[in-house]
């Protein structure tokens, strides 16, 4: 098995999309230099929050087309909590090995997270969970090393595990603000 150590890959050059730049600069923004395990630690519970008293056909509904239900931005947020677990155990056991994106837009198709199959307090106590595992993982690291480890994410380079905590922090609100546009729109 090749071993991925730091120092050890050679970096190549990412060229970010003008898109992906200005989301990153947004998520950013959204977390305003706190601290982000801070952030992801009360995240689950501004989640669940959000969707309290809303009706299955609310869930489901989505606010335009080509846009996300959100029953569907619950169900990415617990796809993004499994990605992520394996990227930061990845990232720092392995420091320098490749992290493979995912097409997000082909995750919640095939995944069909409008169904009714989906209950969205299942979804919420699954991403519960999920959250309170990485944080006992993030919260271990021997101090220091989240700002020296690292992976080679493929459509965003180099990442260190602090950047992509920062990156979960701000993406957790970017979703949380989506959920109250849609129930501005609608009045719930």
């Amino acid at each position: 098995m090749k071993r991925f150590t730091q120092g050890r890959v050679r970096r190549r050059q990412i060229k970010l999309s003008p898109a992906l730049k200005e989301y990153i600069k947004k998520t950013d923004r959204y977390r305003a230099g706190r601290d982000p395990l801070k952030l992801m630690r009360g995240a689950p519970a501004r989640l669940s929050r959000a969707v309290t008293g809303l009706k299955a056909a609310q869930l489901r509904k989505r606010p335009a087309p080509g846009k996300w239900s959100i029953q569907e931005i619950v169900g990415h947020l617990m796809d993004t909590e499994v990605v992520y677990a394996y990227r930061w155990h990845m990232a720092f056991a392995e420091s320098g090995s490749p992290i493979q994106g995912y097409d997000q837009e082909v995750w919640i198709r095939e995944e069909n997270y409008r169904h009714r199959k989906w209950r969205v307090n299942d979804m919420l106590d699954h991403i519960a969970n999920l959250r309170r595992s990485t944080l006992y993982y993030l919260e271990r690291l021997p101090r220091g090393t989240a700002e020296k480890r690292y992976g080679m994410h493929s459509e965003r380079g180099r990442e260190t595990v602090r950047r992509t905590q920062e990156l979960i922090a701000g993406h957790d609100i970017n979703h949380l603000e989506q959920i109250k546009a849609i129930r501005k729109k609608y009045g719930w």
